[in-house]
């Protein structure tokens, strides 16, 4: 069972999430109804926004990179701990003894939680089952006992699915976007915090009456509230910092 798992897990890392998302969007399509012209369509449309989205992040990432070693260089500034992001943890996650079992795991969860229409959310979302696993991983490491591992990341599949279907609607408002939630953990958890703080500040005299969005800032401040102005100063600060020599050396 482990080798057919392992390789699962090697065809998935192998044709990558640009090839892998379409062909599981079009079967969901398809099983769900959709007529086979449509569904191709749309998962071919998935595909080439996901190319898109990589190459803006990988040009971005390249770039910042970059300054952020100027920066380090030139200013003296050490830190004894690095964050090596997430693609290092999703390495280590789906690396461990749990990271074998967790799409099947996560996927089993879903389809039971769909069934008894404990949830309405559908998470295609496979290559950050990575979350599962970390948690499962991390209560292996502490327990030494697989089996609670597996248990662990099938409630987090849970919980994801559970704070997606929370925050549906509030996240199909917003984006203008129907139909659609957001099984992800590193940031549906953190709505029971918002709300929490969105009440306090709706009691607060004159803060609650504070509206700060992209409107607002591009009509007060004009062209420079612009996302892209704003982000040619950001530049530019980050450019000075990080290549011309502070330390004077």
């Amino acid at each position: 069972m482990d080798a057919i798992l392992a390789g699962i897990k090697s065809l998935f890392d192998t044709l990558g999430a640009t090839v892998m998302l379409p062909i599981i969007i079009f079967i969901i399509a398809v099983v769900l109804g959709a007529k086979p012209g449509r569904a191709f369509r749309a998962a071919v449309t998935i595909g080439v926004a996901f190319v898109g989205i990589n190459l803006v992040i990988g040009l971005l990432w390249d770039t910042l990179t970059e300054v952020a070693q100027a920066i380090v260089t030139n200013t003296g500034i050490r830190r004894d701990v690095v964050d090596v992001g997430w693609p290092s943890a999703a390495a280590i996650a789906f690396g461990s003894s749990v990271g074998l079992w967790v799409i099947p795991i996560a996927l089993i969860v879903n389809i039971v939680l769909l069934v008894t229409r404990l949830t309405r959310t559908l998470n295609v979302d496979v290559w950050n089952f990575w979350h599962f696993a970390f948690i499962g991983s991390l209560i292996v490491a502490l327990t030494g006992n697989l089996g609670y591992g597996l248990i662990g990341a099938a409630v987090a599949a849970a919980l994801a699915l559970f704070f997606a279907d929370w925050t549906a609607k509030a996240v199909q408002s917003f984006y203008k976007l129907p139909g659609i939630s957001i099984p992800h953990l590193t940031s549906a958890p953190i709505v029971p915090i918002a709300i929490v703080v969105n009440w306090i500040i709706e009691r607060i005299p004159g803060l609650k009456d504070i509206d700060i969005n992209t409107d607002t800032i591009q009509k007060r401040f004009g062209v420079f509230g612009e996302p892209v102005v704003l982000g040619l100063v950001i530049g530019l600060v980050l450019g000075l910092i990080g290549f011309y020599n502070l330390t004077g050396g």
